[in-house]
């Protein structure tokens, strides 16, 4: 499959940033300082529609736009998100303390479930001399924001460059925590026969949903040892296993494999 479908397929479904491939072993990058940031905008919003409530929990800075879901959204900000913020003009605080840094959050109920703010952002130096130590410093405090907001993670790093993975800049880390790219789900990639050896590629794999139980039901199905493209193009395509079993009948019927 050409290269230009996976990097798409990506795109469309995950809109994650496309990885390079390889860091220089043992790089060493040289220490940085990243400033505390104060211009956060956060809002958080209830909706109830055919009966089903819908939270959102949306932070802005500078062109930056992360959203959560009513889960992530009633996570973070805990009983504020259940009890739909009725009191307009109530304040409001939360913190959402992460591995690269915690974001503390004040603001007001504008109207019953709904409310707005603004946070500051404390990165952790920690989290940012462990990057730099890999090679991978982040570019200045608004990525270091960016991966505090997809909760990135070390261990992810070390967990899949161990598989032989391999990260080029700390943007890499942002697409994987976002995803939820982790060395398990790489193990369980590789468990069920699929290989994968590129970051990006697995990024793509997860981004698309290709998982080792579709991968085993599509083995059933009649299609065996896939190899990262195909499974990709599948994927992307909407080939459930079911679909995938009606269509090796049909080739078989007309003697198209064996």
């Amino acid at each position: 499959m050409c290269r230009s479908i996976t990097l798409a397929s990506l795109a469309l479904l995950a809109a994650a940033p496309t990885l390079s491939q390889t860091a220089p072993a043992g790089h060493q990058a040289a220490a940085r300082s990243y400033r505390a940031l104060d211009d956060i905008r956060w809002s958080y919003d209830e909706e109830t529609s055919s009966g089903r409530s819908t939270n959102q929990l949306r932070f802005t800075r500078d062109g930056m736009n992360t959203s959560f879901g009513s889960d992530e959204a009633r996570r973070l900000m805990g009983e504020l998100a259940t009890a739909s913020l009725a009191n307009p003009g109530e304040a409001v605080t939360f913190s959402v303390v992460r591995e690269a840094g915690a974001l503390a959050c004040s603001g007001r109920v504008e109207r019953q479930g709904h409310a707005s703010g603004q946070c500051h952002f404390d990165p952790d130096e920690r989290f940012t001399s462990a990057l730099a130590g890999r090679g991978l410093p982040p570019e200045d405090s608004d990525e270091v924001l960016s991966l505090a907001l997809v909760d990135a993670h070390i261990a992810s790093v070390d967990g899949l460059v161990a598989q032989g993975y391999r990260f080029e800049k700390a943007d890499d880390l942002v697409a994987v925590a976002a995803l939820d790219v982790t060395p398990a789900y790489a193990g369980e990639l590789r468990d069920a026969g699929l290989k994968v050896g590129e970051l990006d590629d697995l990024v793509a794999a997860k981004a698309l949903k290709v998982d080792a139980g579709w991968l085993r039901e599509m083995a059933q199905a009649g299609y065996p040892h896939l190899d990262f493209d195909r499974a990709i193009q599948m994927r992307a395509l909407g080939v459930t296993p079911d679909y995938a079993m009606k269509m090796a009948r049909v080739l078989r019927a007309v003697g198209e494999i064996e």
